[in-house]
Formats: structure tokens, C-alpha cells, sequence
């Protein structure tokens, strides 16, 4: 009798457990470059936003204090309440009456 350790194959639910991980690794990853993605897209429209005068700002009907808000209605982190951001959106909320 040999007591040599034997080696076996990992067994399907080590297998299923590793690739869940790996899975739920991946998809972690996935997330994290879209937050970073979106704050670096942000970030570069707030600079562009800045460089705006406020003459161009009166033009377009938009106050400096306005961005953050308009920014979070027109990428779903806010219930849209502006007229042109509701027709942006194709209309998917009512626009004020």
C-alpha cells in the first residue's frame, strides 16, 4: 500500500464555485470602468461648460448653477423636469405644463 498523496481532479462544484468568481470578478471590473468612464465624461463636459460665457449661457437659457442638474436629467439620475431634456429623452415623461 502506497501512501504517496494521489492527486484528482477538482471536482464540477469547485469548478462551478471558480467560475462563479470569476464571473461576479468580471462583472465587478465591467461596473467600475463605466463609473470611472462616466465621472471622466463628466468631468470634461464641466470643463467645457466653464469655458462658456455668460452671454452664450443666456442664449442657450441656461444658468452656470443649472449644469449638475441638467447633467443628472439627461443621464437618468434625476426625474427629468426640463422641456428639452423630456424631448431629448423622446418624450418618455410629460413635459410641465
Amino acid at each position: 500500500m502506497s501512501y504517496a498523496i494521489q492527486t484528482r481532479p477538482a471536482s464540477r462544484i469547485g469548478q462551478r464555485v471558480a467560475w462563479r468568481f470569476i464571473d461576479g470578478l468580471r462583472s465587478a471590473l465591467r461596473g467600475l470602468l463605466a463609473e470611472m468612464a462616466g465621472a471622466w465624461r463628466y468631468s470634461v463636459a464641466r470643463r467645457e461648460f466653464a469655458q462658456l460665457d455668460d452671454s452664450t449661457l443666456r442664449d442657450i437659457g441656461m444658468s452656470r448653477s443649472e449644469f449638475d442638474s441638467y447633467w443628472a436629467e439627461t443621464h437618468g439620475r434625476a426625474e427629468p423636469t426640463r422641456l428639452r431634456v423630456t424631448q431629448r429623452i423622446g418624450g418618455k415623461c410629460r413635459p410641465p405644463a
